[in-house]
């Protein structure tokens, strides 16, 4: 499986955190036929490099603990590596924030197969959470909605459903969001802004 690893522009490093000498051989072997480069933990810069794609991390001898959590913040698939696939490990994994687990006897096609798991629950996870963000940006803007709502109502005397149909159908006019039209209404006279 010697490919050019298309689905990774421009991250083409993995980061190998407490691994043994051997393991790391190992992996670094099969890295480099999947054209892509290993970098040891020692050798990454405090900084985590940005053509990083992801990080392997050997559970079994953790000691790294404040580069994998660097790791996390930023974002990387974290592949957790042990030599024995038990509860206690995989529990591990997850504590450290691991998307995949990789067993030895280790081969090209497993490490592949593991990165591509681990990048695509990565990528999931991170949509997941902007999502979650976004959502929760909108929930703490319905305090003003709702004041708007309620200015509106007093100040053209309409109903709250009017009053909301107003600020909607004005957000779609002008394509700015409901939570923008609504900070403006509390600045400006919605009897101007916002017709009968």
């Amino acid at each position: 499986m010697t490919e050019n690893n298309q689905s990774f522009p421009g991250r083409r490093k993995l980061l190998l955190i407490d691994c043994d000498d051997r393991t790391q051989q190992m992996l670094t072997k099969s890295i480099r036929r999947l054209g892509m480069e290993a970098l040891s933990a020692d050798s990454a810069a405090q900084n985590l490099d940005e053509s990083i794609l992801a990080v392997i991390v050997e559970i079994d001898e953790l000691q790294s603990q404040e580069i994998l959590n660097q790791a996390r913040d930023q974002g990387l698939p974290i592949i957790a590596l042990s030599r024995h696939e038990t509860l206690s490990q995989i529990q591990s994994a997850i504590r450290v924030g691991a998307t995949a687990m990789l067993n030895r006897p280790l081969t090209q096609s497993s490490v592949y197969t593991t990165l591509m798991m681990a990048s695509n629950l990565r990528e999931q996870i991170n949509a997941l959470k902007a999502e979650n963000s976004r959502q929760s940006l909108q929930i703490q803007a319905r305090p003003q909605i709702a004041k708007a709502v309620a200015r509106l109502m007093t100040d053209l005397k309409i109903d709250e459903h009017d009053a909301f149909d107003r600020i909607r159908t004005l957000s779609m006019e002008l394509n700015i969001s409901i939570e923008a039209i609504s900070s403006d209404i509390e600045q400006i006279e919605p009897t101007i802004e916002i017709r009968n």
